[in-house]
């Protein structure tokens, strides 16, 4: 079997000669260190450089798309998954002026600026100053949710949407897996007004999501028209001790919606997958079996989201994670050993997962901790 053909049958919960392996992201020091070069990969890292690039011009911007492509593809290559990442982090914005080597000023035609420093330790780009506040009447947000409703009655999908997952797939000659987006639906959770929304105004968060959904139906056919097969969408939306919003919420507002999109998805012969990390057992029958969907990506063993338990009470579900990034951050070489070998053994019993890191591997992890994970998939798997 090939790649391709092992990523498939763990979608269709079937046996392959070996277990599909992969890894959900990583930093670019890890992976620099790794190949003995400067990678183009990762998180915050990749923002900067991008903000960098977008400032010295089109073409050095240009350069910067291109070696993040290259250095995606030879990443997979060269750990061998069978699943392949397409690309890693961006940032759409031109800086206006470079304030010192680590800290990019941006501009907003309303007149509102913003400042993003870069933190190297940590490979984080975050936000410094934003003189654009953030609304503090919930009602406003009315405003937000009319622009998502008005943005729909003009939207039409187009093809260039995919073309990471066609160009991944011509370049691996569809020998290697990948998946493409287009039904993300996830309640925003970076602003506080969102969570106080959830509490006091529900219908205007109950009319965001259906703008999301109706974009994610516009969006399935022109994904199945391209040959893709895996849809992923979800969104983050819990932390290690459950939803970051009500469980009745989850269940009134998302899972009717999630399933109308699995329903879509599976007219269309597509595969339905679910992105977000943390701890779902309070809520795992409306996710895993109400809701329709296929597969749960990020699934975090940390959090008790582990391979053998998903897939022994949810037969239906295939599981994409397996291995926490925090054990590879922090724990020993015996932790590592019978963190990986648990999951391998899981899956090579039950079928139906993926195996890896579930997110991203952080530039703190020792290179020992992720090259003797490498070792133990490839060896196990």
């Amino acid at each position: 079997m090939n790649s391709y053909e092992r990523v498939m049958a763990a979608y269709n919960k079937e046996r392959s000669d070996h277990v599909p392996i992969y890894c959900g992201s990583v930093s670019s020091k890890i992976a620099s260190k790794v190949m003995g070069r400067t990678m183009y990969v990762g998180g915050g890292i990749q923002q900067y450089r991008e903000s960098l690039a977008r400032f010295n011009g089109e073409e050095a911007h240009r350069e910067f798309v291109e070696k993040s492509r290259q250095d995606a593809f030879d990443w997979a290559q060269a750990m061998d998954f069978d699943y392949v990442r397409p690309s890693y982090w961006r940032y759409q914005y031109k800086p206006v002026k470079i304030l010192d080597d680590t800290t990019f000023y941006y501009e907003r035609e309303n007149g509102t600026h913003w400042i993003m420093r870069y933190f190297d330790e940590y490979e984080l780009f975050a936000c410094m100053e934003d003189t654009q506040k953030d609304i503090e009447d919930v009602d406003l947000l009315e405003y937000e949710v009319v622009n998502q409703e008005d943005y729909n009655k003009r939207y039409v999908p187009n093809v260039s949407m995919h073309s990471e997952y066609l160009d991944t797939m011509s370049y691996f000659n569809n020998q290697r897996a990948t998946y493409t987006s287009g039904v993300a639906l996830a309640i925003p959770n970076t602003r506080e007004i969102w969570y106080e929304a959830v509490a006091v105004r529900p219908d205007l968060v109950e009319r965001y999501l259906e703008a999301l959904t109706q974009r994610a139906l516009l969006n399935i056919p022109l994904i199945a028209s391209v040959g893709a097969k895996i849809a992923y969408g979800g969104g983050d939306c819990a932390c290690n001790r459950g939803l970051i919003y009500s469980n009745e919420i989850f269940k009134k507002l998302m899972i009717p919606r999630l399933r109308r999109i699995s329903d879509k998805c599976h007219e269309y012969g597509l595969y339905h997958v679910f992105g977000s990390d943390g701890y779902f057992w309070d809520v795992a029958d409306d996710l895993y079996i109400h809701s329709g969907i296929d597969a749960h990506y990020e699934a975090d063993c940390s959090c008790g989201m582990d391979i053998r338990s998903i897939r022994t009470r949810y037969p239906n579900i295939t599981v994409v994670g397996g291995i926490a990034a925090s054990t590879l951050d922090k724990k020993s070489e015996e932790d590592i050993r019978a963190e990986v070998t648990k999951a391998v053994s899981a899956a090579k019993e039950l079928s139906g997962a993926i195996v890896g890191c579930s997110n991203l591997v952080s530039p703190t992890t020792p290179i020992n901790n992720f090259m003797l994970m490498m070792e133990l998939l490839h060896k196990y798997k």
